[in-house]
């Protein structure tokens, strides 16, 4: 690889992170609005509700995802969440910004497998038009 091959990559790289650091903070804002929605409506089960629909969120961002990174989609969909739930509450509020740690797994877990799921979908659905037409 030659150094102006090299130092593109890198450039593109740095772009990539910069996107999704930007994103897991709106991601971050979504999820708790996410939450807030879920605890008002007063489930007898908080955390499994707000799990219900923390993952139908992330087939919605995991869409969003795949459409703005045609590159890495599934790379940023696992940073994006992780930097989301863990270190933009950290930066903003400390340890107590923090959620559950069984809603952050849920979510850093669900945010790239949805991710892939929506991707091979498209994928199909663009090999069966094709192959239509």
């Amino acid at each position: 690889m030659s150094t102006s091959e090299s130092s593109s990559t890198f450039k593109h790289l740095i772009k990539h992170i910069l996107f999704w650091s930007v994103f897991s903070y709106f991601y971050h804002s979504g999820v708790n609005v996410l939450v807030a929605m879920a605890h008002d409506a007063k489930p007898e089960h908080g955390l499994l509700t707000s799990i219900a629909y923390g993952i139908g969120f992330n087939v919605l961002v995991g869409h969003l995802i795949g459409k703005y990174d045609k590159h890495w989609p599934v790379i940023a969909a696992l940073y994006i969440a992780s930097v989301g739930l863990l270190i933009v509450p950290l930066v903003i509020l400390g340890k107590a910004g923090l959620m559950d740690v069984y809603f952050i797994v849920a979510m850093i877990l669900s945010l790239p497998t949805s991710t892939f799921v929506i991707e091979k979908i498209k994928q199909r659905i663009s090999l069966n038009t094709e192959q239509t037409q």
